[in-house]
């Protein structure tokens, strides 16, 4: 994982845990990566990065939703 592709999921993680583990930046990991999204938004880095917070926000909703992640 290259530097760039690092700080990127360390920002999912943070906005992440603010949208739906009260902050809680170790079960927004774990979600994250139970569900899938983690892999997704690691592989698809070219794209996702430059999509806004809230298409973030939304994608992970349905993905946690999909996956059966309670948030």
């Amino acid at each position: 994982m290259t530097l760039e592709v690092m700080e990127y999921m360390v920002w999912v993680i943070e906005i992440t845990a603010e949208e739906f583990f009260s902050g809680d930046k170790t079960a927004a990991y774990n979600a994250l990566k139970d569900s899938g999204v983690w892999t997704l938004y690691v592989e698809t880095y070219d794209t996702t990065h430059s999509l806004g917070r809230e298409y973030l926000v939304n994608e992970m909703r349905e993905q946690f939703v999909k996956n059966g992640v309670n948030i």
